[in-house]
């Protein structure tokens, strides 16, 4: 899958994609503020990628410009209670501080609360790192418990919740970089049921003047 909205574009992370992540992953600045510490070798990304790479999960590889500066994720997925867990982490020091990560958060964001019928969506934030804390409460997450024996917290998000929190974010991303969603997929039997997924609820296509291509 490929999504574009507000100057954005997430390309879901293929097998190709693995070994810049894992050098990611892998780079100190990163793995800090993990919760699985340790090197990453060769053979667990991709044992990682194969538990990963289904309708459950969706891993994307941000692109700004063309060029792929971080990771932002929706993973977990329970269709029937209708819950995920999300996660993002920018690797290219230049878009620290910027706007690319609310963007690209935004961006995830509407189409999965809106086109998929997610409702609550959880984020897990080690407690030695302030930015993801305040980062997440401006999404609109509030903090619910502690996790990992109390090296951290995890944060819900509620569609509600969301949608109240980001009104001026997303006002300001649609009169700089418009609102059109552009959608892209793959032809596999998956990814067609995904379509089939999005596709359901016309009034949410609408609000999005999203497009599949």
């Amino acid at each position: 899958m490929r999504i574009q909205r507000y100057g954005i574009v997430l390309k879901q992370l293929e097998k190709r994609d693995l070994e810049l992540l894992r050098q990611w992953r892998n780079d100190p600045k990163i793995s800090q503020h993990m919760f699985q510490q340790g090197k990453i070798s060769s053979a667990m990304q991709q044992r990682w990628f194969l538990a990963i790479n289904n309708p459950q999960n969706f891993y994307f590889l941000i692109l700004q410009n063309k060029k792929p500066v971080g990771l932002i994720n929706l993973s977990s997925v329970d269709y029937e209670a209708r819950t995920a867990f999300s996660g993002l982490f920018i690797y290219e020091d230049a878009w620290l501080g910027t706007d690319v990560p609310v963007r690209a958060s935004l961006c995830m964001l509407d189409v999965f609360f809106q086109l998929f019928g997610i409702e609550t969506v959880y984020a897990k934030v080690r407690s030695s790192n302030p930015v993801a804390h305040r980062y997440n409460s401006a999404l609109g997450f509030v903090r619910s418990k502690k996790i990992e024996m109390g090296l951290g917290y995890e944060y819900e998000l509620t569609k509600k919740s969301y949608m109240k929190a980001t009104t001026l974010l997303r006002r300001l991303a649609t009169k700089l970089h418009g609102s059109e969603t552009t959608l892209q997929f793959k032809h596999t039997k998956a990814n067609s049921r995904i379509r089939n997924l999005m596709s359901k609820d016309r009034d949410a296509l609408a609000s999005l003047n999203a497009r599949f291509t």
